[in-house]
């Protein structure tokens, strides 16, 4: 009793430096706690986002008309029948990719969200159908956000830290082409082609972290990326046509 009663208090009847000390470590665990956590879970609440936007984009031509927007035009020339190339319920543009940052932000109870969508499409050669070495790398990308949620300096720096989908081979860690699969369909009438390579999409996804009390009171500009940045998903989903057998020109076969 006479300890306690001493480390509480000293002779003069003055709070001890004991107790202090003790009191601001105490806080500082409660304060990192906190954070940590609130972090987490809103993390997780992210990923979950994440992952019905990414579902919902890849059941797109369920979803979605043709497109025939302008940002798809150049992707199309690329092909040896830009038509048929054209005409495709695979390809994007900005007008859906807002539609699914709206989504998200929805999902996410009204939070500002910075949403890019990338695309890996295999062009094959005709007389090497199977080969990925014949085959020509196509990436199709774009990104939506809130006003004012681009500018940040952490989530402007995660996605140019995302690896290239149109990465060599060689490459072993960012490949997505091994992620793609090549699969059998009927003939396509133009090339006499029987299967066709599957495009993939990465969805990225990525909201300011208004729960962290760090980036609040201390880092609100977000400059420093390494401590407690702010949080960001990226997910990678298969294209899914509603009948991927069918040579009806909407889930073409991509060639040069």
């Amino acid at each position: 009793m006479r300890y306690s009663d001493n480390f509480f208090r000293n002779r003069d009847g003055i709070i001890s430096i004991e107790f202090a000390a003790c009191f601001c470590l105490f806080s500082l665990l409660v304060f990192i706690i906190y954070d940590t956590y609130s972090s987490i879970m809103l993390q997780n609440r992210l990923e979950r986002a994440n992952y019905t936007v990414a579902s919902i984009f890849r059941e797109r031509s369920a979803i979605y008309p043709v497109t025939n927007g302008s940002t798809v035009q150049e992707v199309a020339a690329l092909c040896a029948d830009p038509n048929s190339c054209f005409n495709s319920h695979e390809l994007f543009d900005d007008t859906q990719v807002e539609q699914l940052s709206q989504l998200a932000s929805s999902l996410l109870n009204g939070r500002k969200v910075t949403l890019r969508v990338d695309s890996l499409f295999i062009f094959q050669d005709v007389t090497n159908p199977k080969s990925l070495a014949h085959a020509q790398f196509v990436n199709l990308s774009t990104s939506s956000c809130s006003s004012g949620v681009c500018n940040d300096g952490s989530i402007e720096n995660y996605f140019t830290s995302l690896p290239s989908m149109t990465d060599d081979l060689d490459n072993s860690l960012t490949d997505y082409s091994k992620l793609v699969p090549y699969v059998e369909r009927t003939a396509d009438p133009t090339t006499g082609l029987t299967g066709r390579w599957i495009p993939l999409y990465r969805v990225s996804m990525c909201i300011v972290n208004e729960e962290s009390l760090y980036l609040k009171w201390f880092n609100s500009s977000r400059k420093v990326t390494d401590t407690l940045p702010n949080l960001c998903s990226n997910i990678v989903a298969l294209s899914r046509c509603n009948d991927i057998s069918s040579s009806d020109g909407n889930c073409p076969i991509y060639y040069r």
